[in-house]
Order: structure tokens, then sequence, then C-alpha cells
């Protein structure tokens, strides 16, 4: 029985149904009538040279041959450039991370390439490929999906121990250490991005009030101490100032305004919601920095009319409001510094869809025992 024979064409055909339209070797290999081993030559010989993969065994006049030596040398070194630019994170990785590396392209690249610049033997990388998985290896694969979404549902934010915790109110049985591993073996990590500083004017010749917190940011109940603090997001349209009150006891944002200039009506829509929000209680503290908007008449009549007690930072002191500021610098490196605002519109949505259904609501808060703001609020009312 004489060997079938394929001509070019056919060949690229069925590379083609592989290579782009993500068909399966032995599912094609069916479909034609050819053996599997046959297309993965075919593959290999594509990959070798693109430009002419399949030149046959016909005499080549000498400077054919050269030209042709020449071209597969160049495309040989063109692809171990790609390799290497592809595979840069894992150069320095173990073995069986390389291995799984070179699974993952082998219909993009040759192996014996991919083996040449990840320093493994080809050997080595067939016989990984056909030993079955290890039931830990097993584990940590459908452990990397609840991991998967975890982080994506956290918007990107959660590293390795927001992880694990949220893992663990699910119900899933990991340990810190090895959900580090998993996530750093596969370069999930946490968007980080420079601290934000904001800033108000104190400029003004407002009275100013005492610091009665001195830093001691505790307390054992709801509205008895609220923080706030003014913050500016860029946009192309300009600056959108942002105001957030937050409650010391459970971490929520209560109350928040956003607006195009920083006037004292800003600060007092802010505080308005959080009165409607959460009736303050006699004696209750609100700590600001000295900056004009909270030092004006109109606010200061508004915090006594509510019972209201102010207090303020000393000047050019960040840490007298550290956790306000911390807020914000979490909001920006979480949200803002991933973003390029075309108008303020555009802000406002994602910065209300932050604050009310990510950080209020979803977002685990290691000072409240790995609880959300809303957690620990209807924990609170329902004891």
């Amino acid at each position: 029985m004489s060997r079938k024979r394929f001509n070019n064409d056919f060949k690229m055909e069925a590379i083609r149904l592989i290579t782009e339209l993500n068909r399966s070797v032995p599912s094609v290999a069916n479909d034609i009538g050819v053996h599997p081993n046959t297309i993965y030559k075919w593959i290999e010989q594509y990959h070798k040279d693109p430009n002419t993969p399949f030149v046959g065994s016909g005499n080549l006049k000498p400077e054919e041959k050269e030209l042709r030596d020449a071209k597969r040398k160049i495309s040989d070194f063109e692809e171990e450039i790609a390799i290497f630019k592809k595979a840069n994170h894992h150069l320095h990785q173990t073995t069986e991370i390389k291995y799984a590396f070179m699974k993952a392209h082998r219909f993009e690249f040759r192996v014996v390439k991919m083996a040449k610049v990840l320093r493994v033997s080809r050997s080595g990388y067939y016989a990984w490929f056909k030993r079955p998985k290890s039931k830990y290896k097993q584990a940590n694969d459908k452990l990397l999906v609840e991991i998967k979404r975890v982080y994506e549902a956290s918007r990107k934010t959660y590293g390795s121990p927001r992880v694990t915790k949220q893992l663990q109110l699910d119900g899933i049985t990991c340990g810190k250490n090895r959900v580090s591993k998993i996530m750093k073996n596969n370069h999930i990590y946490s968007i980080t991005h420079r601290k934000f500083k904001a800033t108000t004017s104190s400029n003004h010749r407002y009275p100013v009030a005492e610091n009665l917190l001195n830093q001691q940011f505790e307390t054992t109940c709801p509205n008895k101490i609220w923080l706030s603090d003014i913050t500016y997001i860029p946009t192309e349209e300009g600056w959108l100032y942002l105001t957030c009150i937050k409650d010391v006891y459970d971490k929520k944002i209560v109350g928040w305004s956003m607006d195009k200039h920083m006037t004292k009506e800003l600060v007092m829509n802010a505080l308005n919601m959080e009165i409607m929000r959460r009736n303050s209680s006699f004696g209750l503290i609100h700590h600001s920095d000295r900056g004009v908007q909270y030092a004006s008449y109109d606010y200061q009549r508004l915090l006594k009319t509510n019972g209201i007690i102010c207090s303020m930072s000393r000047s050019g002191n960040p840490y007298d409001n550290a956790p306000m500021e911390s807020f914000f610098s979490i909001l920006k490196k979480e949200l803002i510094h991933h973003k390029q605002y075309k108008t303020r519109d555009q802000a406002k949505h994602d910065i209300f869809d932050y604050i009310e259904t990510f950080y209020n609501s979803n977002r685990l808060n290691s000072a409240i025992g790995n609880k959300t703001p809303n957690q620990c609020e209807k924990q609170r009312l329902s004891a």
C-alpha cells in the first residue's frame, strides 16, 4: 500500500485549523484521515520555517541552499527572542513551572527551542508531560481556580493574606503560605501604586479646634468618632473633589460628597448624608484637618446644631488623621491610579461604586476581624 502524500496547501490548511481556529490535533487528524504525529511534524516544520516549511527533497542550487539556511537561522533566532520575551518571568523558576510554560505554548513555539531558552532537557519535559498529575498538584489546580475567583472579585486588590481569609470564609481549607506560593507561581499580585497625599488650605482666619484624639483612633461603639478629609481626583475636565466621613468603630464610609469646587458646601453635604444615615449621638467627636471648609462658620454651626464636638489635627501633621488618609491611599491604589477619566461624571460613578458596593460591602478589613464594614454594622444591629 502506497504512503499517502499531501501537498503544501493541504498541510497549511490543516495547520490553520489548529493555530487559528483552536481545534485540537487529534480532532483535526481524525477529520482529515491523518495520524496525529504527522500533523505534529507539520506544525514543527511550520514553526521552524513559516515562509517555506515544506521544501521537499529536491536538489537546490548552492545559492538557494545558502539563502534557505540563512532564512532558517534568522527564523530560529527570532523564535528564541520571542520565547525569551514571553518566558522572561520563568527563567529563574522551578523546572516544573518551566515545563508548564512549554506545555502552554507548545503550539506557538518549538519544544526544542523552548528547552534551549529555558535551559531544560526535552526528554525531561516529555517525561513530565506524560506523567499523570499528583493528587497534590490536582488539589493546587482546583485551589488556583478559587484564588482567581476571589482575586477578580476583589478587583485585583487582594494580596495573599486577604485571599486566604476570604477562601476560609467561603469554607475552603487552605493556609496562607500555600496560597502565597500558588499566587506567586502564577504571577497573581495585588495591584499597587504610589501613595497619595491629599491637601486642603489651612491659611485662614477662622478659629480652629483643639486636637481631642491625639492619634487615639479607638472606640467601643459606633457614632462616637467620625473622621473626615478632602482629596482630589484628576479628570480631563479638571479636578473632582471628594470628601468622605469615616466611622472609626466599623471603618464604614457613611458620608461622602463630590463636586468640581472645594467649598464648604462640599463638606456640609457629606456631613448631612452622615447625619441622615446614622443619627449622631450626643458628645460625638468629629475630627478633620484645619482646612477652611471645616473651620467655616456654617460648618461649625451644623456640627453644633447636631450636638457634635469638633476636633482638628495639628498643623501639617497627617498622622493626626491617619485612618482617613489611609482610606484615600487605598482608594487611589485600588481604583484611581488605574483609570484615566475623561469626565468628572465618569469618576463619580466609579467612586460611588467603589465606596458603596465594594469598600463598604465586600472588601475585607483586617482592623475589624476580616469582616466588611457592612457586616460589622449588621452584626451590631442584630445583637
